[in-house]
């Protein structure tokens, strides 16, 4: 069975010094692993950094506790914070089960953690003014990843008011899809904004497939995911949903689940 990892942030974490060196996920936790409050441990830093990016830390540029590498109070909340929301032991303690959910690929997306259902919107509920959206991909997109995307487009259409069909101006599409290399620095797979901005990025860098292929990522299942974002939706709790953030880079899930269906009626009220 294959490990699940779900789509888009590939945990390739950078140390920002004079010579940047990439150290694999599975060598970063060796040395944090087991890790609680009170301890200072090289890379601790780097974890708060990367909490910050997926949703558990606030951005606040006066936050200096961020640039430690002490297991502080804020480090212990935002694990906390985030084991309650993938539903695993509340312990604010790098334990196994918290460090195998953390070094897995996942969403660029950031995670909103509040108390909600297992679906989830952005803040405020953006949305689309209307049901007709036209998408366009850029030129030079490669065509079986058009025919995948497209058909992940129908699957939404086939639950939901929403038709959406070909511009042939990309600049004017509702939706904006291209592959181009993404160098941030958690590596996202993909990455989608919010509406009303529409737009969807396949990190060029990556191994795309179609179907289930050993070490490559399947076009339509990530697509799927990336087109809830541009419909509005986050992510969701259910480990079942295609809102979910986590899944195998071998593994085909182009099947809306009754969560992520209820979460599109919920937010446009069909």
């Amino acid at each position: 069975m294959a490990t699940k990892v779900w789509f888009c942030i590939t945990f390739s974490i950078i140390l920002f010094n004079a010579s940047v060196e990439k150290a694999s996920a599975d060598d970063f936790f060796a040395n944090l692993r087991g890790s609680h409050k009170g301890e200072t441990i090289e890379g601790i830093k780097i974890l708060k950094m990367y909490l910050q990016n997926i949703g558990y830390i606030d951005s606040d540029p006066s936050n200096t506790n961020i640039t430690t590498n002490i297991f502080d109070d804020l480090l212990e909340s935002a694990l906390k914070t985030y084991q309650s929301y993938y539903n695993l032991n509340v312990t604010g303690v790098l334990d196994d089960n918290t460090v195998s959910l953390l070094s897995q690929p996942r969403c660029g997306v950031r995670d909103f953690p509040e108390e909600r259902p297992d679906y989830s919107f952005f803040p405020g509920k953006p949305k689309w003014w209307t049901f007709n959206l036209t998408f366009a991909f850029a030129p030079g997109t490669r065509g079986d990843a058009i025919d995948a995307v497209a058909n992940a487009l129908e699957d939404w259409s086939s639950v939901s008011p929403f038709k959406f069909t070909v511009n042939n101006v990309f600049d004017d599409a509702n939706f904006k899809i291209n592959f181009q290399s993404i160098n941030w620095p958690h590596k996202p797979l993909a990455f989608s904004t919010e509406p009303r901005d529409g737009k969807l990025h396949f990190n060029a860098d990556e191994k795309w497939v179609n179907g289930q292929v050993a070490g490559g990522y399947d076009i339509e299942s990530v697509g799927l995911h990336e087109i809830g974002h541009l419909l509005g939706l986050e992510h969701s709790k259910d480990p079942n949903a295609v809102m979910y953030p986590y899944i195998s880079s071998d593994t085909v899930k182009i099947k809306l689940q009754p969560d992520d269906i209820q979460g599109l009626k919920v937010l446009y009220n069909f």
